[in-house]
């Protein structure tokens, strides 16, 4: 079984963030100028949706939209359908996070979000970090609404006050409040507040807000496109094949069928008579009637000329035969001899009688004997 990967979460400390370079971190940062907004579109990708995003939000940022990094965060992604919220990043603030965070091996999620576990995906965050108070508002997973304030302008009540007034009038759950504040949190806590986020949505082990993790998951999405059009190439490719080769077997087939129609019909053209189920093999039989008269290949006249060739041999101990093996065509033998001399002499005698015998193969076997097979069939062929 595949070990779960398991996250270390590590609070952004500005001058320390070296301690963040542990195998699959992730890095609580607190981000001053972002905000969150949630989406659902009928289509998903995070090129798409990140283009209809910009479309939404151009007209309110105005000229501006060029210093705001549009990120979108995926809570729910199927073929047709997307949801999740999108972070807005302005005043430099990636600029700023790439600079202050060094090169560690970690993704980078906004402090609060460590806590998303503890109100089940819905309610209310209240998050203290020095002299920042960071509130979210979640709905099934999904920031919603996104505030920094600092603590010399406001406070921590007065901050989930305005937030529970804006989940009340949005409809969203506000039963659920989180308050936290960072010295009172030890490293224990936020790693295990970090896990059962986690847990509760799967989906948030994607989140990255740096511009690293942004890029990667452009990359990956560009990437499966390229594979998906490269696969959808090569399936047209193989069905245009197979048609192609459909047709040369369809059209062998049905060449070969006219071919069999057409050799019974020769056949009978050439002989006067209705052939049998093999019309070549009986044509061969009449050619070889034909080419050699005298040589008879029946039953009895193969008989008559094994008797007279084997007079002619003479007793010997020489050479036997072993196996005779009858055909219209042809007679196959196999016998033993003690040299090749004696199947030289059988072959002479055979080709006297009109035949003529073919040698298969020779093999040695014990007791010094010679095993030979002879193909005999009728006269020479022309």
């Amino acid at each position: 079984m595949k070990k779960k990967q398991k996250h270390k979460f590590v609070l952004f400390d500005e001058g320390h963030a070296a301690q963040t370079q542990a195998e699959s971190g992730v890095l609580l940062y607190p981000f001053r100028n972002m905000s969150a907004h949630s989406f659902s579109f009928p289509f998903s990708g995070i090129s798409r949706v990140r283009d209809a995003l910009m479309i939404q939000f151009r007209p309110l940022l105005g000229e501006g939209s060029g210093g705001v990094s549009v990120i979108p965060f995926f809570v729910k992604s199927e073929r047709k359908l997307s949801t999740g919220c999108v972070f807005a990043l302005s005043g430099g603030e990636t600029a700023d996070l790439e600079e202050n965070a060094g090169d560690g091996n970690y993704i980078v999620w906004p402090a609060p979000l460590a806590a998303a576990g503890e109100v089940g995906g819905s309610g209310i965050i209240v998050w203290t970090d020095g002299d920042l108070i960071m509130t979210v508002c979640l709905d099934n997973w999904a920031p919603v609404y996104y505030k920094t304030a600092g603590a010399e302008d406001s406070d921590a009540g007065t901050e989930r006050e305005q937030a529970i007034a804006y989940a009340v009038s949005r409809g969203y759950d506000a039963g659920n409040v989180f308050m936290a504040d960072r010295k009172s949190l030890s490293s224990l806590d936020i790693q295990r507040m970090g896990e059962a986020t986690i847990a509760g949505c799967p989906a948030y082990g994607q989140l990255d807000l740096s511009n690293r993790g942004t890029n990667l998951l452009e990359r990956r999405e560009k990437l499966v496109a390229s594979l998906t059009s490269a696969g959808r190439a090569a399936a047209v490719s193989a069905a245009v094949m197979l048609c192609l080769a459909l047709g040369v077997y369809l059209h062998h087939t049905s060449v070969l069928e006219a071919g069999r129609a057409s050799v019974g019909a020769v056949y009978a053209a050439a002989f006067g008579e209705k052939s049998s189920g093999s019309p070549l093999s009986s044509a061969m039989t009449k050619l070889r009637a034909v080419s050699s008269p005298d040589a008879d290949l029946s039953f009895g006249g193969v008989m008559r000329g094994m008797s007279s060739v084997w007079d002619k041999l003479g007793a010997s101990d020489d050479i036997s035969i072993e196996i005779l093996r009858y055909g219209g065509e042809n007679t196959d033998l196999t016998g033993k001899t003690k040299s090749n001399e004696s199947i030289q002499r059988l072959r002479s005698l055979l080709e006297e009688e009109g035949f003529t015998p073919t040698r298969d193969n020779i093999q040695q076997i014990p007791g010094g004997y010679l095993r030979f097979n002879l193909t005999i069939s009728r006269g020479d062929r022309r």
